[in-house]
């Protein structure tokens, strides 16, 4: 375990550093530290690469500046804190989340800390690792503001990779099963079988459905998603519409979870759902979509989409995984030092040699 020191020193730490897309190096940078009494700092014991990092490696999002930490999944123990935080202490092993509220606003009491005017304040980012304004955590050390609403303690029947990914895709992929109201006995059809996905996958399943449809050109991927009980599709080999209809009686699915962030499947989705169905969209697509409202209007569709909220969901999906019924380290294929962030990333971006999670230890 890393040990909390008394007082910081003031000198630099490593971390992996944004110079443009595909260009990503380890490096120092100034050692974190409180800015606000509200502050903790976090020396990061286990950090990892989500999809949305590879919208910045291949340069699919708009970024103004450079020469800041990337990264927004990461968990560690608490080094220091600021003299108002008081839900945790110096010592405390800690997830954080991914996205950061004030708590106190109205969009933070609704659950939507997202959409915080405090921490979203004159256009700043709210996002661990997109700006220098709050660098990310595939670093040593990290200073989370609002650690009350933004930090939450890790009981020590878990350990740190499986606390990881409530930070963000684990809670991402609930939140789509939550938008697409997954209940009992439903067939649920979820586009992209990554690490989003899975857990869409396993939301559903957690929610009650009776079948769950995973679909992903990725042959590997199936695979994993067989091996969690999802029938697989095969886009490259199959007729995915007439394999729904076929599973669904002719209907078309109760729910589809869109978890890949492509323009085309948005209009799939429209598609595969039934008459009165309900979609959900969670993959990033920073790219212009073009759907055929029509159908919404024709079938009585619904679609919801949102950036998750982890502090709305940590408390329940923690307690699944204490209780044993979620495993979030299924979904791990490579476990790198921190040093070695750049090859994760390509290996990632390439699904080269299974990859589908990377996990980077400082």
């Amino acid at each position: 375990m890393v040990r909390a020191k008394a007082q910081r020193d003031g000198g630099t730490v490593k971390a992996v550093v944004y110079h443009g897309p595909a260009d990503f190096r380890f490096e120092s940078v100034a050692d974190a530290a409180l800015r606000d009494p509200s502050d903790v700092v976090v020396r990061v014991s286990r950090t990892a690469i989500c999809g949305s990092d590879l919208h910045l490696w291949h340069g699919g999002v708009p970024v103004l500046e450079q020469g800041f930490a990337v990264g927004h999944e990461f968990v560690g123990v608490v080094e220091d804190a600021g003299a108002a935080v008081r839900t945790v202490r110096r010592g405390d092993r800690v997830l954080v989340s991914c996205t950061t509220g004030c708590g106190t606003c109205a969009p933070c009491r609704d659950g939507l800390h997202s959409a915080c005017p405090v921490t979203t304040a004159g256009g700043a980012q709210n996002v661990f690792g997109f700006s220098s304004a709050l660098p990310g955590g595939q670093a040593e050390a990290v200073r989370v503001p609002f650690a009350d609403t933004n930090c939450f303690r890790i009981p020590a029947s878990v350990d740190d990779e499986h606390a990881l990914f409530l930070t963000d895709i684990l809670p991402t992929g609930y939140l789509g099963a939550e938008l697409a109201e997954v209940g009992a006995g439903d067939v649920v059809v979820v586009l992209g079988c990554g690490p989003v996905g899975a857990f869409a996958q396993r939301a559903s399943q957690l929610r009650g459905a009776a079948r769950v449809l995973a679909v992903d050109p990725d042959t590997g991927r199936l695979a994993r998603a067989a091996a969690r009980g999802c029938e697989t599709i095969d886009p490259a080999q199959d007729d995915v519409a007439a394999r729904v209809l076929a599973a669904t009686g002719g209907r078309g699915a109760d729910a589809v979870i869109e978890a890949v962030g492509r323009p085309e499947l948005l209009q799939q989705a429209l598609l595969l759902a039934r008459a009165g169905g309900r979609i959900a969209v969670i993959g990033l697509c920073a790219a212009p979509v073009e759907i055929q409202p029509i159908l919404l209007f024709l079938k009585n569709l619904t679609l919801r989409s949102g950036l998750v909220n982890p502090q709305r969901f940590v408390p329940r999906l923690l307690a699944a995984i204490e209780a044993g019924r979620l495993d979030p380290t299924e979904i791990i294929t490579h476990r790198l030092a921190l040093a070695d962030a750049a090859r994760g990333y390509e290996l990632f971006a390439r699904h080269e040699d299974g990859a589908l999670k990377v996990v980077l230890a400082p």
